[in-house]
């Protein structure tokens, strides 16, 4: 057979208003909200000069029905650039972007297979014997509560080589809203090769007996919580049929976090070059790309006296913003939390036979090997499914560093408030 390509894009989420920015920074924001529109663009232009079969998006094009004219003209207009190059697009709509939602005017290209309320299929390219199927279905409205995957398995053709394309949220992930749940071995069980999914925004590689489920991302971040490269996958199917995946950052905005111990730093100058070097080690490494960060500074030492302080920590925002801002690609200060302790002799509290000392030997233990303590893992796990507090929260349960981390924040709290306890006794 021959060799084929496409590329696989989700949660494009066109239009995104960045209203975070707005009043502090207007000239950021105005930049923020074109950077979806300029992913989508390098989308089509990386689709052009990889020059592949086809495109295809798994659902979640624009962010808002309530405001998506634009947003809906611009995205056909770029299929329309596809189409004039000889590249089909295959779309799939999600819950941002539900059938009901678009509009009337836009009208779509003769070569966009655009997948409706039941699941159909087209070759990946028309009159090709040997094309791969693009199997898909569409939201028609917001709310689709359904496992779909199962609707997919009366169309599959035998002896064709099937590529799933569908808006879905796969083991329940607890970060998005459970849109058309379903789970690994219902991925599994279809005879799809190669699943393009969308809805979750955290790229991810799901290994399959006989295939792979991927989740390319959103091709831009959005905020705080959508830290790293974005992207999408430029997937190949060899002369053997064999998948071959290969993820390609086109986002033009990059978010990012800076963690900062001020327990290496007696002297405010000796911090602050420290935060300088590492806002300019992230923009190097974010390959030409603008920069939104926050600075999260921590720890316990002597510098806490100051950095607790909310003047200080705006007068250092102020100062970061207008040096690093006149750049190109410029570094953008979003914010700056201070999570930090006055210096305590933990040595000390270790050496203890009471209760200060039986609670700091038991944090030890819980950073040592967090998984040895279930019932801490399932307390986590509802708090981070809690329906009012997971939008504050980050998109997954914290683990490894991250975990190690908040557990370590939980013992300055501890010994803080028992020292004080202790200080007011005496």
């Amino acid at each position: 057979m021959p060799s084929y390509s496409f590329v696989h894009a989700a949660d494009l989420h066109l239009d995104s208003p960045f209203k975070g920015l707005r009043q502090t920074a207007p000239g950021i924001a105005d930049t923020l909200k074109n950077s979806t529109f300029e992913a989508f663009d390098a989308i089509l232009e990386f689709c052009i000069q990889e020059k592949v079969d086809a495109l295809l998006i798994a659902g979640d094009i624009f962010d808002s029905a309530d405001q998506s004219l634009a947003a809906q003209l611009r995205f056909v207009d770029g299929l329309k650039l596809l189409e004039s190059a000889g590249i089909r697009s295959f779309v799939c709509h999600g819950n941002h972007d539900p059938m009901d939602s678009w509009h009337s005017q836009v009208t779509f290209p003769s070569n966009t297979y655009r997948f409706g309320s039941t699941v159909s299929s087209s070759e990946l390219r028309p009159g090709d014997p040997d094309s791969p199927i693009v199997y898909g279905y569409s939201y028609p409205v917001r709310e689709v509560r359904d496992n779909l995957i199962p609707l997919f398995k009366p169309e599959i053709q035998a002896g064709r080589i099937g590529i799933g394309l569908v808006h879905a949220n796969v083991g329940s992930d607890t970060g998005h809203d459970s849109y058309a749940p379903c789970t690994i071995d219902d991925l599994s069980n279809i005879g799809i090769k190669y699943w393009a999914l969308g809805h979750v925004h955290t790229r991810q590689e799901i290994s399959l007996p006989d295939g792979i489920a991927v989740y390319p991302g959103n091709p831009q971040g959005r905020h705080a919580n959508e830290r790293g490269a974005r992207g999408v996958y430029l997937v190949n199917i060899t002369e053997s049929g064999v998948f071959q995946q290969t993820f390609r950052p086109v986002d033009m905005v990059r978010w990012e976090q800076i963690d900062i111990e001020i327990s290496g730093y007696c002297e405010r100058d000796s911090l602050e070059q420290a935060i300088e070097q590492e806002i300019d080690r992230i923009l190097q490494a974010s390959e030409n790309r603008h920069l939104v960060y926050r600075i999260r500074l921590a720890g316990r030492g002597s510098l806490h006296s100051l950095v607790s302080q909310p003047e200080y920590v705006e007068t250092l925002t102020t100062t970061l913003n207008r040096v690093w801002t006149e750049r190109r690609p410029f570094a953008y200060c979003d914010r700056i939390t201070t999570n930090t302790r006055p210096p305590i002799n933990r040595e000390e509290y270790l050496k203890r036979e009471d209760f200060l000392g039986d609670l700091v030997r038991l944090f030890d233990q819980l950073k040592e090997d967090p998984e040895e303590h279930p019932e801490l893992l399932e307390d986590l796990k509802q708090l981070y499914q809690h329906p009012r507090l997971r939008k504050y929260l980050a998109d997954e349960l914290p683990e490894g560093g991250d975990l190690k981390e908040l557990i370590d924040g939980a013992e300055s709290i501890c010994l803080d408030l028992l020292a004080n306890e202790e200080s007011d006794e005496d």
